[in-house]
């Protein structure tokens, strides 16, 4: 088995499922091979094989400049690789402007963040586990370079995207005209179900009008991939309609119908013949028609961001693609929601994955001790 194994693409299909008489025969090795290669390259995702790809490159590459093996890697190889990647630094001097001194220290280097590199060693291991090789990056050497630029105090934490919470998320509703506006209704019924199904941009992305369901019950909502679903077995969710004793018919019960929202933007769809295909598309120039082709997970994430600033959000900047699963999460534990019940309709894997939302939630909380210092 190859290293080129894990990296090659395959171009061709599988074969049939039922195959003919002529192909009760053996297979010829070389097509099996790129059989088992094409089966293999399914295992991930095709950007994440095309990040490989490049990374994996760009490590041989290095290796040959310096005068290095890529494949096997020795373990200090791939620490000195990671330490030419990462930022360089020098000593602060007195003619250093002090914005640009970081305990005691100057950049010279930008260089690239610990996440990033981490991807660097997911390539590496990738291509060495494959061959069958002893895995240069679960080495000490590597982990110990690795865990040191993360501690350089430069080195600050990714910045989170801001929680679509209820009170902002209905100053933006508000901003919006559905019954007036084709991109208004389209957009009213995604930051809904985005935000109440607690759903990745992807998620949103993926859905097919055949995928939700209006009832008496409320919305149902049928994802049938996810991030932490590659193998497709799909899960569905529920959206429950307004409850008459939580004050149905008031404005904000209204503005935070999910299936009314839905209903009307599947009712707009279908007077222009659309009874099928992707859930949310462009919408022409002139506002007047949907188009057959969906949104881009990065175009909706670009919408979230759009509808934020238009309603004179302060932080309209840090709205995205994820503002709306942690608003729903962040929401839901600070409504006291059971912490197991958020996670199963967000689909976490396990409960870390959710501190930073239930950190949030209770900032302020009747649990915070400061209350009793007043």
């Amino acid at each position: 088995m190859t290293p080129e194994f894990a990296l090659k693409a395959a171009r061709d299909s599988p074969g049939q499922l039922v195959p003919g008489p002529a192909e009760l025969l053996p297979a010829p090795r070389e097509d099996l091979i790129a059989r088992a290669e094409s089966w293999a390259r399914g295992a991930r995702a095709d950007k994440t094989w095309a990040a490989y790809e490049r990374q994996w490159a760009r490590f041989e590459t290095w290796c040959r400049e310096v005068g290095e093996r890529a494949l096997p890697a020795d373990p200090l190889t791939v620490a000195r690789f990671l330490a030419d990647l990462a930022p360089r630094w020098r000593p602060a001097t007195p003619a250093d402007s002090s914005s640009t001194v970081v305990a005691g220290q100057v950049r010279e280097c930008e260089g690239m963040r610990p996440g990033t590199l981490r991807g660097y060693l997911a390539a590496i291991s990738v291509v060495h586990q494959t061959a069958q090789l002893e895995n240069p990056t679960r080495s000490e050497a590597v982990r110990r370079t690795l865990a040191g630029i993360g501690r350089h105090p430069a080195v600050a934490p990714p910045r989170r995207r801001a929680a679509a919470r209820r009170d902002p998320l209905l100053e933006l509703l508000r901003a919006l005209r559905p019954e007036e506006s084709l991109a208004d209704a389209r957009d009213h019924a995604l930051l809904l179900v985005g935000w109440k199904a607690a759903l990745r941009s992807d998620d949103l992305a993926r859905l097919q009008m055949a995928d939700l369901h209006a009832s008496e019950q409320g919305l149902s909502v049928f994802i049938a991939r996810s991030k932490t679903d590659q193998t497709g077995h799909g899960t569905t969710l529920g959206i429950a309609a307004p409850d008459t004793a939580m004050g149905e018919g008031s404005e904000e019960s209204t503005l935070l119908d999910a299936g009314a929202a839905w209903i009307r933007w599947r009712n707009l769809l279908g007077s222009h013949g659309i009874l099928e295909g992707p859930a949310w598309r462009g919408i022409d120039r002139y506002g007047r028609r949907p188009r057959a082709g969906g949104l881009h997970r990065n175009s909706i994430a670009e919408t979230i961001k759009r509808r934020a600033a238009a309603a004179g959000l302060e932080d309209a900047q840090l709205w995205g693609g994820h503002s709306l699963r942690r608003g729903f999460a962040t929401e839901a534990i600070a409504a006291g929601v059971p912490e197991r019940d958020v996670q199963r309709h967000g689909r976490w894997r396990s409960r870390a994955s959710m501190d930073p939302y239930i950190d949030a939630a209770r900032t302020f909380d009747a649990t915070n001790p400061t209350h009793w210092l007043s």
